[in-house]
């Protein structure tokens, strides 16, 4: 532990409100750090240099030699000398206020000294799930007893659980308080960390109950947590453009629809472009939304849209005329929904 020269500045400016005499905070070399008379910070302290050497108070009764009447005392941690006390006065009188600065002193190192630990544990753990959340090698012994001083078995599969949502509401910070094993990606999206089947369900639950939640998405039980959270991030991309509707979105279930993106997409996301270039709050982008969702029902899409069927039939038609693509038509369809996902 140290003394620090703003929690010496601290105590003396405190500690000067309620003592009538100057304070002198010292480090462990002697060299005055904090101080009610400013001018003398920076300087060497002769009496605290004294007491550093002989590892004892020192007391002084006559003004000479450079010193002025007073109480040096040495601020010992751990049985180490970390800095001086220094209070100008006759030594009867402000041998008490020694000890109140000397106390108060210790108590300010120490809780700094715990935010530091505190603030080092924070960044070492959100440095590895950040690790976790993208290193795709082989996890080392190191690796692995670090997961396990954090309570996660890295040996066996992880299953990652990405979240979408308020994450600084109050439900959300309960929700989350509950769990160890997760990694904030940014603002909104954060991602929960699974290797205890019976946890799985769980969470979902408690996930579909919490009204501050937008999307989830689920990937894979896999070696590698990144490779879950890569299936999840792209369920979540893929999931909100085919089913906007739906909260919940697993790898699985749209893999096909993953697997169908690629680099090669200009000319077919092109079709569909048109559409989310339209004014109108998009009206016939989400028309067509729906229309997947609800399999192509007329009925059912139309209710959904709380529109007439004739109308929802006017869109479609709207739709193909736009695109060249017609959404009655199966394999047509199908190009939609294809140029939906490729969509930015």
């Amino acid at each position: 532990m140290k003394l620090s020269k703003p929690i010496a500045e601290k105590v003396t400016k405190e500690m000067m409100k309620i003592i009538p005499y100057n304070i002198n905070l010292m480090d462990e070399k002697g060299m005055i750090i904090g101080s009610g008379d400013k001018q003398r910070i920076g300087s060497l302290h002769k009496g605290a240099s004294k007491v550093i050497a002989q590892k004892s108070i020192n007391e002084i009764y006559t003004e000479g030699d450079g010193m002025k009447p007073g109480v040096n005392e040495p601020i010992v941690i751990n049985g180490e000398i970390i800095g001086v006390i220094g209070i100008t006065g006759h030594p009867e009188i402000v041998r008490p206020f020694s000890k109140l600065v000397g106390a108060t002193a210790k108590l300010l190192i120490e809780q700094e000294s715990i935010n530091k630990k505190a603030q080092n544990d924070r960044i070492m753990r959100e440095t590895f799930y950040h690790e976790l959340s993208y290193r795709k090698t082989s996890y080392d012994d190191e690796f692995l007893q670090q997961g396990k001083m954090y309570g996660i078995d890295l040996t066996r599969k992880c299953q990652a659980i990405l979240i979408k949502g308020n994450l600084h509401s109050k439900d959300m910070k309960a929700f989350f308080a509950g769990f160890r094993h997760f990694f904030t990606i940014d603002n909104s999206k954060r991602v929960l960390f699974i290797t205890e089947p019976s946890s799985f369900k769980e969470v979902v639950t408690d996930l579909l109950v919490n009204k501050e939640i937008e999307k989830v998405a689920i990937g894979k039980k896999e070696e590698f947590a990144s490779i879950s959270l890569e299936q999840a991030a792209n369920a979540l991309s893929v999931g909100v453009k085919i089913k906007p509707s739906e909260t919940v979105y697993f790898y699985n279930d749209l893999k096909l629809f993953i697997h169908l993106a690629s680099d090669h997409r200009e000319h077919h996301s092109s079709s569909i472009s048109v559409l989310e270039s339209l004014g109108n709050d998009q009206e016939l982008f989400h028309t067509l939304q729906i229309y997947l969702e609800e399999n192509g029902d007329i009925n059912n899409t139309a209710n959904k849209l709380k529109i007439h069927r004739n109308t929802l039939n006017y869109r479609l038609e709207k739709v193909g005329n736009l695109t060249k693509k017609n959404p009655k038509v199966i394999l047509e369809l199908f190009e939609l929904i294809c140029s939906i996902i490729w969509s930015k």
